[in-house]
C-alpha cells in the first residue's frame, strides 16, 4: 500500500487548488510503497525546512537510490538545483517529477518552471502542452488563471505567426562601429547617414557615441560632445529629423526630479549646447527615460513609470509649445498601453508611425516590438511586426530608417565570462511590411543668400497643401545655412523658407501618388528686398485652362499677403506664364486673367492695388523647353518681381 506523506514540503502557488485526500487536508498520496526511499526523502525533508541544503541533497540522492520513480525527490532535486543556481539541472529534474505523475497539483510550480522556459525557448508546442496540464490546477478568476490563459494564447498565436514568417538576413555592423562591450539603443536622422547610440566603455561608465554614414559604410563613432557625456551615465537618445536637436537620458543628477530625467540640448554648427533638465512638465518625481521626437522636434514621447498610466511602465508625451516651453505630460492612452510594461517608443520620420516595445499585446512572449498609426480619433489597434522580428526573446528596440529601407537594433550575442556583449545589427524590412506604413522622402540642403552666398538662419515650414495645415516648422542652423526635412508620401507638400530681409520663397512636391521614398538634395537662395528681384510663387493653382484658383493656394496666397503687409513700401508685379500648348494669342488672355486673379486675392487680403500689378506673358517666356510634360509644368508659373 502506499504511505501519506504531510511533510508541507511543497511550495504554495498563489491560485492554485488546494488538494484533498481521504486521510487529511493537505496530505499527499506519495508515488512509492519504498520505505526506505521514503525514511529518506522525509529527512531530506527536515534538513530542506531547516535551509540545511547539503544535507538535504544528501538524502534525497538516497532516496532516490532506493526509488528513482519517486516523483517527490526529483521535484524536491529541482528545488536544490535551484537553490544552488543550477537552473539547467532543475529543469530535467521538474520535467522528471511531472512525467511521473502529469496531473498532480502538488508539483504546480514545477509546471510554472518548465512553462517559463518553454516559452523564453520558443518551444511552443511542449509549452501548450504544460500548460493544459497545469491550467486545470488553478481557482477561477485568480491571477495564476488569468497569466496561464494568456501564456496559453502566446502559445497558440505564435505558433500560428511563425507559419508565416518573414525572411529577413540580419547583419552585424563593422567592427568599428561595433567596438564597445555593449551597444545599443541607435537613433538615425531622417537621411540615414548619421546614427547616435548608447555604449558602455571598458570603465563601465555609459556615454553617447555618433558615427556617419559615408561611401556606403559607418565610420568610426565618436563622444558626442564633452558637454553632453560626463563621469555620470548618458544614454538613450533621440534625434529631431535634422540631427540637431537631442533629447537624452540621465539618471542621479543634481538638477534631476526622479532616478532618471530627460534632458535636452541643441546642436548649432557643429557644436552642442550645454544640455538642460527638461523640467517638470516631462520629468516627475519618478523614471523618465527612452525618449524619441516627432522629426521636427515639436513632439516628445517617452516612458515613464508615474501615478496615472495604465501599467508599470506607460508611454507619455508632451508638446513643445510656440512659447518654446513643453506641455504636461500626458498619458498616451489605452490603445497602446496595457496593464503590463512597454518600452522604446520609436516615431518613424513619417510623423505618425510609432513602433514600440510591449510585454502586455498579443505576442510572441516577454516584450515584442508593436506599431501603431495615429489618427484624428486616436491610435489604430497595434499591429505585432512578425516572426522573427520578434520572437521568444525580448525584442525591446528598433529604428526603421525613413524610407523603410533598412530596420536597426541591438542584439545580445553572447558573454564574455559574466559580462553581457550587446552588438548593433541592421536588416532590409521585408516589402510586404513596407506597405503597412508610409515611408518619408526627405529634403536637404542649405539655405544662403543669393548675392553673397552667405549662409541664413531661416524659418522653413512643411504644409499639408490639401488642409493648409503646418505639420512641420523648425530653423536651418545659423552658422551653416543647413536643413534636413522629411516629405511623407501620401499628400502634395508646401515648403515655405523665409528670413528677414528676404523674400520669402515657396517650394511644391507631389507625394500624393508616391509609394516609395527618395531624398533629394537642394540648396535654396532667398532673394534680398532688391529692386528686379523676382521668384515663383511655387504653390497657386488654378482650374485647368481657368483662372479660378484652387483651395490649396490659400497657404501661398496668404503668405504672400503677410509679406507685402510686413514691407509696407514693397511693390511688387505678379506675371502669368503658360506653355505652348494651344493658341498663343489664347495662352497670354489666360496668364494675364490668372495674375489678375492673384492680384484680386492680395486687394481683398487689404494689400493697396497701387502695391501690385498684373501681367500676362502666355508662352514667351519658357524657363525650359517645352520638350517634355514635366518642363510644360514647369513653365506654368506664376512669378513675382519687386518694381
Amino acid at each position: 500500500m502506499k504511505i501519506i506523506l504531510a511533510f508541507g514540503l511543497f511550495i504554495v502557488i498563489s491560485g492554485v487548488r488546494p488538494y484533498f485526500c481521504q486521510a487529511q487536508a493537505s496530505a499527499y498520496v506519495s508515488s512509492s510503497s519504498n520505505k526506505k526511499a521514503l525514511e529518506a526523502f522525509e529527512k531530506s525533508t527536515k534538513f530542506f525546512n531547516e535551509k540545511d541544503f547539503g544535507r538535504a541533497s544528501q538524502w534525497v540522492d538516497e532516496a532516490l537510490k532506493y526509488d528513482s520513480t519517486l516523483a517527490e525527490a526529483h521535484f524536491r532535486k529541482g528545488q536544490l538545483y535551484d537553490v544552488f543556481t543550477q537552473p539547467e539541472l532543475a529543469l530535467q529534474s521538474y520535467r522528471k517529477s511531472v512525467n511521473l505523475r502529469p496531473d498532480t497539483p502538488q508539483f504546480a510550480s514545477a509546471y510554472q518552471k518548465l512553462i517559463e522556459f518553454h516559452l523564453r525557448a520558443g518551444e511552443y508546442a511542449q509549452a501548450k502542452k504544460d500548460l493544459e496540464h497545469y491550467i486545470v490546477f488553478l481557482k477561477p478568476n485568480s491571477m495564476a488563471l488569468k497569466r496561464a490563459q494568456r501564456q496559453l494564447a502566446t502559445c497558440t498565436y505564435a505558433e500560428k505567426e511563425i507559419l508565416n514568417a518573414w525572411v529577413i538576413h540580419p547583419e552585424e555592423l563593422s567592427d568599428t562601429v561595433n567596438q564597445f562591450i555593449l551597444q545599443y539603443f541607435p537613433a538615425l536622422t531622417a537621411d540615414g547617414e548619421t546614427m547616435v547610440f548608447t555604449a558602455l566603455k571598458p570603465e563601465n561608465d555609459e556615454d553617447l557615441f555618433v558615427t556617419s554614414y559615408k561611401e556606403g559604410k559607418w565610420g568610426i563613432p565618436a563622444s558626442i560632445s564633452e558637454k553632453i557625456n560626463t563621469a555620470d551615465n548618458e544614454g538613450t537618445a533621440t534625434l529631431s529629423a535634422d540631427g540637431r536637436t537631442l533629447v537624452f537620458t540621465a539618471c542621479n543628477r543634481n538638477d534631476g526630479y526622479g532616478s532618471c530625467d530627460l534632458y535636452i540640448s541643441h546642436k548649432y554648427g557643429e557644436d552642442w549646447e550645454k544640455p538642460t533638465n527638461l523640467g517638470m512638465a516631462v520629468n516627475s518625481h519618478y523614471w523618465e527615460s527612452q525618449p524619441t521626437l516627432s522629426p521636427d522636434g515639436r513632439i516628445l514621447y517617452f516612458i515613464s513609470d508615474r501615478p496615472g498610466g495604465a501599467g508599470g511602465r506607460d508611454v507619455w508625451f508632451s508638446m513643445l509649445k510656440a512659447n518654446n516651453q513643453w506641455t504636461p505630460a500626458q498619458n498616451l492612452g489605452k490603445d497602446i498601453n496595457t496593464v503590463a510594461d512597454e518600452a522604446s517608443p520609436f516615431l518613424h520620420a513619417n510623423g505618425h508611425t510609432l513602433f514600440f516595445a510591449s510585454e502586455g499585446h498579443e505576442g510572441f512572449g516577454g516584450y515584442d516590438l508593436f506599431f501603431s498609426d495615429s489618427t484624428a480619433t486616436g491610435w489604430k489597434t497595434p499591429r505585432n511586426l512578425g516572426y522573427p522580428i520578434n520572437t521568444s526573446d525580448n525584442q525591446v528596440a528598433l529604428v526603421i530608417t525613413s524610407d523603410g529601407g533598412y530596420g536597426y537594433y541591438s542584439l545580445d550575442t553572447k558573454r564574455l565570462g559574466n559580462q553581457r556583449v550587446s552588438r548593433l545589427y541592421r536588416f532590409q524590412l521585408p516589402e510586404e511590411l513596407k506597405k503597412q506604413f508610409s515611408v518619408v522622402n526627405f529634403l536637404k540642403g542649405a539655405v544662403a543668400d543669393s548675392k553673397t552666398k552667405k549662409p541664413i538662419k531661416a524659418l522653413i515650414e512643411l504644409v499639408d497643401l490639401k488642409t493648409n495645415k503646418i505639420v512641420q516648422r523648425f530653423m536651418s542652423d545659423a552658422s551653416t545655412g543647413h536643413y534636413l526635412t522629411t516629405l511623407p508620401n501620401g499628400s502634395e507638400w508646401g515648403v515655405y523658407v523665409s528670413a528677414p530681409g528676404y523674400f520669402y520663397k515657396s517650394l511644391s512636391f507631389d507625394y500624393s501618388q508616391k509609394s516609395k521614398a527618395e531624398g533629394y538634395r537642394l540648396d535654396i537662395s532667398l532673394e534680398p528686398f532688391n529692386l528686379n528681384a523676382y521668384g515663383i510663387l511655387s504653390n497657386i493653382y488654378f482650374e485647368t485652362g481657368k483662372a479660378d484658383l484652387q483651395d490649396k493656394s490659400l497657404t501661398e496666397l496668404n503668405k504672400l499677403i503677410e509679406q507685402l503687409k510686413q514691407q509696407p513700401t514693397l511693390r511688387i508685379e505678379i506675371a502669368g506664364h503658360t506653355d505652348d500648348v494651344g493658341d498663343a494669342k489664347q495662352n497670354q488672355i489666360l496668364s494675364q486673367k490668372r495674375a489678375q486673379s492673384v492680384v484680386d486675392y492680395l486687394i481683398n487680403g487689404g494689400i493697396g492695388r497701387e502695391r501690385i500689378k498684373a501681367v500676362g506673358f502666355g508662352e514667351e517666356k519658357p524657363m525650359v523647353p517645352n520638350t517634355s510634360d514635366e518642363n510644360r509644368q514647369l513653365n506654368r508659373r506664376i512669378e513675382w518681381r519687386i518694381w
